[in-house]
């Protein structure tokens, strides 16, 4: 099931216990024996909160885990995490911009802004200038973070699928096959070792056409075909994906679209933007739920 992180949540601050500072959502429940959100990995539990107690980090994740640890606290000032209130803005900060980014109908733009704002935070070279920046991106974190998206009815996010083709040699006369690594992932290079879709994609003079592999393999290999009034179909989208969307925002006259491929540790999410007469991956990242169901974004790239 994908991650469904479009949900509003509202963080109530931080759980405090002999020092370890649990990040809190609305709903969650705490235990304070516990200092982790509930993410999976070591390196995304540090992610969040650099100040995790190394002897709890070792217990549950092992000696590797607490060397991440230490590395993770070497990139801050010294003495960090003996300074409760910086520490705590810290992760503050850490755990509700993961948790925007996930979220936001805005990644591109929030996605920017943050990471900004990490390279503004980890050029300190003291507690004092982590002390006077943290506040305040804290407050812009959690406000937008609150803030649920107002759609109008035409602006809802939808599906790129639409209905299949019962009869693509008729629809795509054309096409020139295989597409681009269909052998390797549909077992075959011809029209009838594909399925083929409408899209809701909508584009003036152009059509769109979503095509899958009609064997899966579980690779989700998918392709997105453009026809621009010409004779010629070619591929503009080509990727794995679970699912695709299409946002609600345009650039260069052409929707965004969000890709969506589950994955063992959670849902890798890809936006994509049209340049240059194709689709290109602007931004991606794992999108992975903690404990209280609120999702956090982690190995975030961008172009």
């Amino acid at each position: 099931m994908l991650v469904k992180w479009c949900r509003t949540i509202l963080l109530t601050g931080l759980a405090v216990m002999s020092g370890t500072y649990l990040p809190v959502a609305s709903g969650q429940i705490i235990s304070f024996a516990n200092p982790f959100v509930g993410v999976g990995s070591a390196q995304q539990e540090i992610s969040l909160n650099p100040c995790l107690p190394e002897t709890e980090v070792r217990n549950q994740f092992g000696a590797s885990a607490a060397l991440q640890l230490q590395q993770a606290v070497n990139q801050w000032p010294a003495n960090l995490c003996k300074d409760p209130t910086i520490a705590r803005n810290l992760a503050d900060w850490l755990y509700n911009s993961s948790a925007l980014l996930a979220k936001t109908d805005r990644p591109l733009v929030m996605a920017d802004i943050i990471q900004n704002r990490n390279r503004t935070l980890l050029a300190c070279r003291d507690l004092r200038c982590l002390r006077d920046k943290l506040p305040a991106m804290v407050d812009w974190a959690k406000t937008n973070l609150d803030r649920t998206p107002v759609y109008g009815i035409e602006d809802q996010p939808i599906s790129v699928e639409g209905a299949l083709l019962s009869l693509p040699r008729l629809s795509l006369r054309g096409l020139d096959l295989p597409l681009p690594g269909q052998r390797k992932f549909c077992g075959g290079g011809g029209i009838d070792d594909l399925d083929f879709f409408s899209t809701n994609l909508k584009v003036s003079g152009k059509a769109y056409v979503l095509v899958k592999c009609k064997a899966d393999n579980g690779e989700r290999k998918s392709w997105i075909l453009e026809n621009d009034g010409g004779k010629d179909w070619r591929a503009v989208v080509d990727l794995r994906a679970s699912a695709m969307q299409i946002g609600n925002l345009r650039r260069n006259n052409h929707p965004i679209i969000f890709s969506y491929l589950e994955e063992s540790r959670g849902t890798r999410v890809r936006i994509l933007s049209y340049q240059d007469n194709s689709y290109r991956e602007m931004l991606r990242f794992l999108v992975v739920e903690d404990r209280s169901k609120l999702a956090h974004a982690f190995e975030v790239e961008s172009q």
